[in-house]
């Protein structure tokens, strides 16, 4: 047949330029009377040697396989921290607390802090970079910038994740889709050093209160920080009601929020000083 014919001279090529020989193992009668054939290589003089693994049939999708790593060939890495101990480069942080408690006055003042490697609470320097802010809640026009320029923001530094131009429409950045995208924009404005999101459940395209869907949601975003070498900071509010519980129990929607964070950060408003934020983890 001149399918047949085709397979041979397919086989017969692969032979003849590696140490190989194809033999068919299998004879599968098709409802089209026809006989299509499986096959597998093997090095030539070199017998088989048993297996389970699922044979595929010319033309079929072969099935997929799940690749291992010895941890030998894993080289160590030290985390790299833009503010040790707090704010890790390449991972996932959340920034909670109750409305109204300062969580985006104090992260602001973060971003601030990186754009001009300024000194930390504890004495440490920052990590110098860009920042990269994309805020679902506040104007950056009347209430961000302001901010940033209170706390000395180097604002030639502090990019604004706005929309999403598709040849001549525009759109909102979805982050399920649009992630390669923010990718290449990052780079081309020489890297970040910071992502803020806020809040972080604008990330979640499904229940941000089911786990799986939570964790699906932010991977992408986990990921682009990962892979620019940023720290991420997600900004959310506490559950009403969970006034006493731990910290992490405290934060809205899934679990999954606190537990793919380094680390878990609070706003609080000291006591007689309400427009005086402070932060602890």
């Amino acid at each position: 047949m001149p399918q047949e014919a085709s397979v041979q001279r397919f086989t017969s090529n692969i032979c003849r330029e590696s140490d190989l020989r194809i033999e068919q193992i299998e004879n599968v009668p098709s409802a089209e009377n026809e006989t299509p054939r499986k096959y597998r290589a093997k090095a030539k003089g070199q017998p088989f040697v048993p297996t389970d693994a699922p044979l595929a049939t010319l033309g079929e999708k072969p099935p997929s396989s799940v690749r291992l790593r010895r941890a030998s060939e894993i080289k160590v890495t030290p985390i790299s921290w833009v503010w040790p101990g707090w704010l890790a480069q390449g991972k996932m942080h959340i920034l909670g607390g109750q409305p109204g408690s300062g969580k985006t006055t104090l992260a602001m003042k973060i971003a601030a802090t990186v754009t001009t490697g300024g000194q930390w609470p504890d004495g440490t320097t920052a990590t110098k970079g860009n920042v990269i802010i994309w805020s679902g809640e506040d104007d950056p026009a009347d209430t961000l910038i302001p901010r940033l320029a209170i706390s000395g923001a180097d604002l030639a530094r502090v990019f604004f994740v706005e929309d999403v131009l598709e040849g001549r429409e525009r759109r909102p950045f979805d982050p399920a889709k649009d992630i390669a995208s923010l990718r290449r924009a990052i780079e081309a404005a020489g890297g970040a050093v910071l992502l803020v999101v806020d809040p972080i459940v604008s990330a979640v395209a499904g229940d941000s209160h089911k786990n799986s869907e939570t964790r699906r949601s932010l991977q992408p975003l986990v990921d682009l920080a990962g892979s620019v070498g940023a720290a991420l900071v997600g900004i959310t509010h506490f559950t009403k009601g969970t006034a006493g519980r731990e910290p992490i129990e405290r934060i809205t929607g899934s679990l999954a929020f606190g537990a793919l964070a380094r680390v878990v950060m609070v706003a609080a408003a000291r006591p007689g000083r309400p427009t005086s934020p402070t932060g602890a983890r």
